[in-house]
């Protein structure tokens, strides 16, 4: 039903099809608020993309309700306020079996139908990414809209969401430190917000992601290191930031902003001045224990 002519409010008839599994309303004329009842929809629909249309309003906190769901697309419409933290609690975005796919898109991707424009349509979304079926993509765009306030915490509960984009809203605030733990995240749009402070450092642990564009907000510091995030060295990803610098861009950090020196080992001055079994004892300890969690950090990036 995408690509058509609907005008009117999202209708209320749809909370009868109970065994709806993908629903695309996209690229219409349909206005008005996303209704509350939209938490009633079949609890097995795992696509719903209403991008595209003149929605407004805010996004519903119930639509966490809809525990199946795996595409959600709400992007290029008006829809303003806060980004409910609820969509935390999307439990088919929590944990989904490595390699499942969507019944009815598994089905389609049998007689060669691509959901491309549904599932990754968006900014660089189609470059670099590991699996090239499409259909598998786990997915969260709220891109272009007027959204705002601080982007929930709770997102980094999504550890088998693949693209997230945010880009182009009014989102502030600092990136939330749990995107770290995104482990399956491909795909990451935070541009064109008013973000600020630094990257943080947890997103080093997504060995994964190969899509990425943190421009146009105002963002400070050093860009974290990682062997992937190396690799994403274009420096239009960082561009229009207060004070981005790093390796990746080929932007030298001054001193302040340089990464702060590993606390010395107390032990080790102890051991300049006064030698004994117990402070030996303990310098062995504090290097095998240091040994073990460097091994365990390098095997998570």
């Amino acid at each position: 039903m995408s690509h058509n002519n609907f005008s009117g409010e999202f209708p209320q008839d749809f909370i009868n099809l109970s065994s709806l599994v993908h629903l695309d309303l996209q690229h219409n004329n349909i206005s008005g608020n996303i209704p509350s009842f939209i938490s009633r929809l079949s609890s097995s629909l795992e696509v719903l993309s209403l991008r595209n249309n003149s929605l407004k309003g805010s996004i519903p906190e119930g639509i966490s309700n809809l525990t199946s769901l795996k595409v959600l697309d709400l992007s290029e419409n008006n829809l303003v306020g806060y980004l409910p933290s609820s969509l935390g609690n999307l439990t088919a975005m929590i944990e989904s079996p490595e390699g499942s796919c969507l019944p009815l898109v598994c089905y389609m991707a049998r007689v060669n139908i691509e959901l491309q424009d549904l599932a990754v349509n968006w900014k660089k979304s189609k470059q670099g990414l590991v699996n090239r079926n499409l259909y598998l993509y786990t997915l969260l765009d709220f891109s272009k809209n007027k959204l705002l306030g601080e982007i929930p915490a709770s997102l980094g509960n999504l550890k088998s969401l693949k693209l997230l984009n945010l880009s182009n809203n009014d989102f502030s605030g600092l990136i939330p430190q749990s995107f770290g733990n995104l482990e399956k995240l491909e795909g990451l749009d935070l541009s064109h917000n008013n973000l600020s402070g630094e990257i943080p450092k947890t997103l080093s642990k997504i060995n994964v992601l190969n899509t990425l564009d943190l421009s146009n907000n105002k963002l400070t510091g050093r860009i974290p290191q990682s062997p992937q995030l190396d690799r994403l060295n274009n420096p239009n990803i960082y561009a229009n930031n207060n004070g981005i610098c790093g390796m990746q861009i080929q932007v030298p950090c001054s001193s302040t902003e340089t990464e702060p020196p590993e606390e010395e080992d107390e032990e080790k001055n102890e051991e300049e001045t006064m030698f004994s079994w117990k402070a030996a004892f303990i310098g062995c300890s504090c290097g095998f224990l240091t040994a073990v969690a460097y091994r365990i950090g390098y095997s998570n990036l």
